[in-house]
């Protein structure tokens, strides 16, 4: 029976992470001899918030799931940037699953290390014992990773040993990488450091360093001396080699496979097992000759030449398909599009022949997986619909030469999912790069996605605004109630996609609704009082639902009509209900909350506009009675003006009238026309403060008597300012003896500030005064009348007002 291996790795390496290739390549190597079948948990550098490789841990909580029959760590790595006590927590977690470690020493757990102390200590005192370093520049790695910190602790014992007083401006933390070295050569040059010695904890480390010294002019060992720590490919190949300790990765991957074999079969396992650690001097640290001592190294010289050509072939093929791959996915805004994209891309990744993104989530019991796209070499790539959610990531073949490579796709910490590789090797690059290319491509297509929803719901809601602003303009400004009713309907037909509609309103002196109006029904509804409830029922399929709670007139209209959906909601203001709002549909009605809750804000519109509807029309009806009685009232005023001077009888009725013709003519409006003729009928309200003595007279009044007669404007001021509601019409009481040249009383006004009611009522009164019987006189013929309001014209009258009240004086 075929076992499974887990790897824990922080990367699968590629050309410029040739550690952590060499190590997967050991394990799947030693591992593929045995016949077992190998997993890699590809989960970045553990427990690392801050740092974006740490994004990558979730990987990690696959393994419990999977219960692999062994585990291998890459402890060095994955543990760069955290202390040992979390490490050690992390892989005693996987207990009781066999687990061996390479690179740290775990208490309890079988470990493949180097002794990273004494490898420095001897780059150290080789340096001392040939050449005597002054001012030694030293690069770490992290500073919470127990190999960068036994090497930096060798380091700083033999400057001790050799009476070297360390300059902490000249100790630097690195990462293993040559971005870190170069960083430091940068500095050191900015700052004019001086320095002769360059200790860095890698190799990597070391040829950044010197790239960017030699780049501004300072060149090994003629300026520097410089070593590294690991003796990659490279070092041997640099112009000068680079003088190093050889770690020897892939023999340690190598180890640790066999001793979790031993372990997986029940034998007692080599708690600690060393690997050896030799100097390696070449020309770097000014060793002349160290770099080709004897015809051995010349042979593996030239191997390795050959080697890196040939990697370098595949690299650059690799590259360039995944280039391809790259220039596909820039594109693609769903998942069908990636699905026709590695397609048609993959099959160019030979080693590939499987490949599956997955949906993930984490659960009480676990982690979830979702398989959603597959890529078979053989098929080609689909999308899977409708998949389980899977406790497992470890199903699929069985063959031992297929390597599983688990990798996790996310964007920032937004966790996306896992992708899931199987290969027959191991690729230089494409893990990776697949990697970050899908992940950036499956947070692409959901934004795009998003997008795409929210200018749907945008334009959605853009329409559910329209519709609510079309139903308040009804709201405000249409005043018929069968007009405003068809404009709910259209608008709630409209936006629920309805097919039919019943509005029913509850007249305030009744308690049942009767159908006021409906749209998409037939005439079953007569328009009388009909018994429906006002509670709220929502049906969204009567398919698969009774309608028990819906009256028979509404189950023959279902089923004349062939109606599925209904929802009935009251129609209800302040807790009270005016109505009852049913809406009908032929397909079933979506049970999304947000339909649901536009519509109830449709019928609560529909409430408020049928309730101001109503209240509209309480209120003029009620102003209409209002109106009425004042105006009814003030009539009466003016009969009882009449009745005290029977000469005048009529007088002020006959000038009302007059007015509001006059007004009409000028073209006043007929609030202003309302007002004008209230004014005219108690023109002279003022004269019931006249006594009767001088408003009887029959003869011309004498001085004194004038004078209190033309009191009486100022009697009517005083009488109506008061009364809120006839201050509009106070102007002709007030000014209707004014006169256009300013000679009238009682304040003198002249031309256009006489208020226009008042030279309007000014015309008609003389006119009804001239034409009528006095005590004094007898009433004027009609030409002469005429003849007179001519010559008074631009005296005592405007023009304009004269001229009008000409043209439609009757012949």
């Amino acid at each position: 029976m075929s076992r499974t291996i887990g790897v824990m790795i922080n990367h699968m390496g590629g050309a410029k992470l040739p550690y952590e290739r060499s190590f997967a390549r050991s394990v799947a190597d030693v591992a593929r001899d045995h016949d077992s079948r190998v997993i890699f948990y590809t989960g970045g550098f553990y427990n690392t918030p801050t740092q974006f490789e740490g994004r990558h841990n979730f990987i990690f909580d696959l393994i419990s799931s999977d219960k692999p029959d062994g585990l291998i760590a890459l402890s060095s790595l994955l543990g760069e940037f955290c202390p040992k006590e979390d490490l050690y927590s992390l892989l005693n977690s996987f207990s009781p699953i066999p687990i061996v470690s390479v690179g740290i020493d775990v208490p309890g757990i079988p470990s493949v290390l180097i002794n990273n102390y004494e490898a420095m200590r001897s780059v150290m005192e080789h340096i001392f014992a040939e050449h005597d370093p002054q001012q030694v520049v030293y690069i770490g790695g992290p500073p919470n990773g127990y190999e960068a910190q036994e090497r930096k602790r060798a380091f700083l014992d033999v400057m001790k040993e050799n009476s070297r007083k360390t300059n902490p401006s000249l100790i630097f933390q690195g990462r293993y990488i040559r971005a870190s070295g170069c960083k430091v050569a940068l500095e050191l040059l900015a700052n004019r450091m001086p320095f002769d010695t360059v200790v860095c904890a890698s190799d990597e480390t070391a040829l950044g360093f010197m790239s960017c010294a030699a780049e501004n002019g300072l060149i090994v060992p003629r300026d520097y001396r410089i070593t590294g720590f690991d003796d990659l490919d490279q070092a041997t190949l640099y112009d000068p080699p680079l003088t190093t300790v050889r770690q020897d990765i892939y023999s340690a991957g190598a180890q640790a496979t066999s001793i979790l074999h031993d372990m997986i079969a029940g034998r007692k396992p080599v708690m600690t097992t060393r690997i050896p650690t030799p100097l390696v001097v070449r020309d770097s640290c000014g060793c002349t000759g160290g770099a080709i001592p004897d015809l051995n190294e010349i042979k593996s010289l030239k191997e390795t030449i050959l080697s890196l050509k040939r990697d370098s072939a595949i690299r650059d093929q690799e590259e360039y398909d995944l280039t391809n791959i790259s220039e596909g996915l820039i594109n693609t805004n769903n998942e069908a599009e990636l699905c026709a994209i590695l397609d048609s891309k993959l099959p160019a990744l030979r080693e590939i022949k499987r490949c599956t993104l997955c949906r993930y989530k984490q659960t009480d019991t676990g982690p979830r997986l979702q398989p959603f796209l597959k890529y078979i070499q053989e098929e080609g790539a689909y999308l899977c619909s409708n998949e389980p959610w899977q406790e497992t990531s470890s199903s699929g073949t069985e063959d031992s030469s297929v390597l599983r490579v688990m990798e996790s796709l996310n964007f920032g910490t937004k966790i996306l999912g896992v992708i899931i590789f199987e290969c027959t090797t191991i690729p230089y690059t494409a893990f990776g790069f697949l990697r970050k290319q899908l992940s950036q491509t499956l947070q692409h297509i959901h934004t795009f996605s998003r997008i795409a929803e929210l200018n749907t719901n945008l334009a959605t809601e853009v329409e559910h605004l329209s519709s609510l602003r079309i139903i308040d303009q009804a709201i405000t400004g249409v005043h018929d109630r069968t007009m405003l009713l068809n404009v709910l309907m259209s608008e709630i037909l409209t936006q629920q996609k309805a097919d039919g509609i019943i509005i029913s309103l509850i007249d305030p002196a009744g308690s049942t609704p009767i159908v006021a109006a409906s749209r998409g029904v037939r005439n079953l509804f007569p328009d009388d009082e009909r018994p429906i409830a006002v509670t709220p029922l929502f049906v969204p399929d009567l398919t698969t639902k009774t309608g028990d709670d819906i009256d028979n007139e509404r189950q023959i209209l279902f089923a004349e009509e062939d109606y599925t959906g209904y929802w009935r909601v009251p129609l209800s203001v302040h807790g009270e209900v005016n109505g009852i709002l049913e809406l009908f549909t032929r397909r079933p009605l979506p049970e999304g909350s947000g339909w649901r809750h536009f519509l109830e804000t449709l019928a609560g519109q529909a409430a408020i506009a049928i309730e101001n509807d109503r209240l509209v029309h309480g209120l003029k009806r009620a102003n209409t009675c209002l109106r009425e009685s004042y105006n009814t009232t003030i009539e009466g005023w003016s009969r009882a003006l009449d009745l005290r001077d029977h000469e005048t009888e009529g007088h002020c009725i006959r000038v009302a009238q007059m007015s509001v013709r006059l007004g009409r003519k000028l073209g006043l409006d007929e609030h202003d026309i309302e007002n004008l003729y209230r004014g005219a009928l108690l023109h002279d309200i003022g004269k019931v403060g006249i006594p009767d003595s001088i408003l009887l007279k029959p003869g011309p009044l004498t001085h004194e008597e004038r004078t209190i007669m033309n009191k009486h404007p100022k009697y009517a001021h005083d009488l109506l300012a008061p009364i809120e509601f006839l201050l509009p019409a106070l102007s002709v009481p007030w000014c209707h003896h004014e006169k256009w040249d300013g000679t009238g009383y009682p304040q003198g006004l002249k031309g256009k500030d006489i208020p226009l009611f008042a030279r309007i009522f000014a015309v008609i009164d003389v006119w009804d005064a001239l034409s009528s019987e006095r005590p004094y006189r007898g009433p004027w013929e009609r030409e002469k009348v005429v003849a007179y309001l001519r010559a008074e014209s631009g005296t005592h009258f405007d023009p304009d007002v004269v001229n009008a009240f000409l043209e439609f004086l009757p012949e």
